[in-house]
C-alpha cells in the first residue's frame, strides 16, 4: 500500500555537524535548544536527501511531507524554503514541500511569503508554532494567512504541546483554546494539529467542538514519545479514522533508546502489530486522508 507520511523534516547536510552554532549564527536559540541541548543527549537525527530516500524505501513509505520549521526569524523559514525545494526537485515524485512561514509580522509580509513559496513548489503551511512565533487567532499575520490558504487550498500544519504532562527543556505552550478560535474564524481552513493536537482531539466528545472542528485533522508524529499505541482506537472512536493521518516526525528519534539513526519503519511497524487498526482503517490514516487534503483523492 501506498504510504504517505504527513509530518517530517529535512537539514542540508553541513548543518548537521554544527547545529547549535548554525543556530546561534542565525538567532535561533530555541531550535538549538531543542535539537543541540547542553544538558542532555538530544534525540535528533539526521539524514541525506539519499538517506531520507533509502529509509523510504525500506518502510514502504512512497512520499512524505517535508515540514518548515517554526523559526523565530522570516529569513530562516524563507532560507529553509529553498532547502525544501532543493529536496523536491531531487525527488518530485517522492517528496511533497509545505512552507516554513512566520506569521508574527504584517499582512503583506505573510502574502509575500506564501506567494514566493508557492513559485517554489511548495503546497501548505507549516509547521508553525504560535508561542515561539508570536502570533495567535487574532494576528494580522495569522489572519492573512488563513485567508490566503483558503483561496489557495493549502494546509496548515501547527505545533501542538500537550496541556498536560509531558514537560521537557525548550516546551513552549500551545492554547488549546486558540485552535478552536482559529478554527471558528476560517472554518473552510484546512487545519492540522501536530502530535495528536496537545490533547485537542479529545474534547470533540463534547458534539459543539466536534462541529467546530469538523475541517481539523490530527497528525501522530512523535507518538511514542508521547502515548501508548492504543491512542488510535481510542481516538477513532472519538473523531474518526478519517481525521488523522500518519505522521513520523523523522528524522526525529522517536525511540531514543532503540534507534541510532532514525527510520520510519520502527514505527510504522508498532502502527501495524500494536494499535488495532483494520485495513480501512490503516489505509484511511496511512495515505487516503492526506491524499484528500492535497486534493489528490
Amino acid at each position: 500500500m501506498k504510504i504517505i507520511d504527513s509530518h517530517s523534516h529535512c537539514y542540508p547536510a553541513q548543518l548537521a555537524a554544527a547545529p547549535r552554532a548554525w543556530a546561534e549564527a542565525q538567532g535561533e536559540p530555541h531550535w538549538a535548544e531543542l535539537v543541540a541541548p547542553l544538558d542532555r543527549p538530544s534525540i535528533q537525527g539526521w539524514a541525506t536527501i539519499e538517506q531520507t530516500l533509502a529509509a523510504m524505501d525500506a518502510a514502504g513509505v512512497e512520499q512524505t511531507v517535508l515540514l518548515g520549521w517554526y523559526w523565530q526569524n522570516e529569513a530562516t523559514c524563507r532560507w529553509q524554503n529553498g532547502v525544501i525545494a532543493d529536496w523536491i526537485q531531487a525527488a518530485p515524485e517522492r517528496f511533497i514541500g509545505f512552507a516554513s512561514i512566520h506569521p508574527g509580522g504584517t499582512a503583506a509580509s505573510v502574502i509575500a511569503q506564501c506567494e514566493d513559496a508557492l513559485s517554489l513548489g511548495l503546497r501548505g503551511a507549516g509547521e508553525l508554532h504560535p508561542g515561539i512565533q508570536n502570533f495567535d487567532s487574532s494576528s494580522i499575520g495569522w489572519q492573512a494567512l488563513a485567508d490566503w490558504c483558503v483561496a489557495h487550498d493549502w494546509p496548515i500544519n501547527l505545533h501542538a504541546t500537550e496541556a498536560v504532562g509531558h514537560q521537557h527543556p525548550g516546551s513552549v505552550p500551545t492554547p488549546l483554546n486558540d485552535f478552536l478560535h482559529m478554527a471558528e474564524a476560517h472554518p473552510q481552513l484546512k487545519l492540522i494539529l501536530a502530535h495528536w493536537g496537545g490533547g485537542l482531539a479529545f474534547f470533540e466528545l463534547n458534539p459543539r467542538l466536534r462541529q467546530a472542528l469538523k475541517n481539523v485533522y490530527y497528525d501522530t508524529s512523535a507518538t511514542p514519545l508521547l502515548y501508548e499505541p492504543s491512542i488510535f482506537r481510542r481516538l477513532i472512536e472519538i473523531v474518526g479514522a478519517e481525521k488523522i493521518l500518519f505522521g513520523s516526525d523523522f528524522p526525529l528519534r522517536v525511540y531514543p533508546r532503540a534507534q541510532k539513526t532514525p527510520d520510519f519503519s520502527t514505527f510504522i511497524e508498532t502502527i501495524q502489530n500494536q494499535a488495532d487498526l483494520n485495513p480501512d482503517e490503516f489505509a484511511a490514516i496511512m495515505q487516503h486522508n492526506m491524499q484528500r487534503l492535497l486534493g489528490k483523492a
